[in-house]
């Protein structure tokens, strides 16, 4: 046997060789797909080792024992449809009440989630978004007593990676400060993590564009009914998670999409939902109001909150923290 990387594992769509941790103990099976769960599985292991590559049927995943025909010498010529490298963001905020691997494992787990998502692994999906989920309402309550301001519980890095993680420990937070239901609170983490699923289905190109015209603008919108869609019938997930994807870009004055829903027609952990994506927004300058720290942040989400979220939520998410948190978001790295 020879050790390998677990980078070099994530070449492979279905293992052509048995993979064994330091201990000779068989993790995986030569022949078996490698499921983004169960690659964060095999990369707890700090050293891999790999059996000799076997030739498959892929039809039966079973080893066969016809030889590989000629100028094929490894699996990954056979299956040319190998998943992309798994790469993942590891900038923390030093000044966060986050635990700096917490952070790191929260963006690790969510990169894998994403993965799973381009592959059309819903259900490994579903299992790396409760691990990331049990994560956040875990490290929160333990923190929560201790957090004085807003700039103490954000994710620093690439905003893709980042944004659902932040809108989901935010909300989370304010579930606990506001004494929610246990229930209510993992609904809110969970919807969170996954209100902008529709994301993933929308064309690159309306992705990449800083500026968006009227038409690309319609096709972006659709995100919101595309998230919908897949939360409620390829992932079978509960309704009021499949609204807040549906709803979250829904105002309280009427003034959104795609329904122009207003008032109490918004659903309850939309209201949450959509207020934490927006401050998330607001503090990785992804809007049109550029701010340095969380005190103009929160000066923003005032002047412009009154018409687009409800004015009890707003006022409780505000009076949440310290108003005077000067922390620039540039020195916590």
């Amino acid at each position: 046997m020879e050790k390998i990387p677990v980078e070099e594992l994530i070449k492979f769509k279905m293992l052509p060789f048995d993979v064994y941790n330091e201990n000779g103990e068989k993790l995986v099976d030569a022949g078996e797909i490698l499921t983004s769960g169960k690659l964060l599985q095999v990369s707890q292991y700090e050293v891999l080792y790999r059996s000799e590559p076997k030739n498959f049927d892929r039809a039966q995943q079973k080893p066969q024992q016809e030889k590989i025909p000629e100028g094929i010498n490894s699996f990954e010529n056979i299956d040319q449809q190998r998943p992309k490298e798994i790469i993942f963001d590891k900038t923390v905020n030093r000044k966060s009440k986050i635990k700096a691997q917490s952070q790191v494992d929260m963006k690790s787990y969510y990169a894998t989630t994403m993965f799973a998502l381009k592959e059309n692994a819903n259900q490994d999906a579903i299992q790396m978004v409760d691990e990331i989920k049990d994560k956040i309402l875990t490290d929160v309550q333990a923190i929560i007593p201790d957090v004085k301001f807003c700039s103490q519980l954000k994710l620093l890095g690439n905003y893709q990676d980042c944004h659902a993680l932040n809108t989901a420990i935010l909300a989370t937070a304010m579930g606990y400060r506001l004494n929610y239901e246990e229930d209510t609170i993992e609904k809110l983490a969970q919807a969170s993590l996954l209100h902008d699923i529709g994301m993933t289905r929308l064309p690159k190109e309306i992705l990449e564009k800083t500026t968006l015209s009227q038409q690309d603008n319609k096709i972006f919108q659709r995100h919101t009914q595309i998230g919908y869609k897949i939360l409620k019938y390829e992932m079978n997930l509960p309704e009021d998670i499949c609204l807040v994807a549906l709803e979250h870009h829904e105002n309280n004055d009427g003034s959104g999409y795609p329904f122009k829903l207003s008032g109490e027609q918004i659903s309850k952990l939309t209201r949450v939902v959509a207020l934490c994506s927006f401050f998330d927004d607001l503090t990785s300058n992804k809007t049109p109001h550029k701010v340095k720290n969380t005190k103009e942040a929160l000066r923003i989400i005032l002047e412009v909150g009154s018409k687009r979220f409800q004015p009890e939520i707003l006022y409780q998410f505000v009076n949440m923290y310290n108003y005077n948190d000067l922390e620039s978001y540039e020195d916590m790295v």
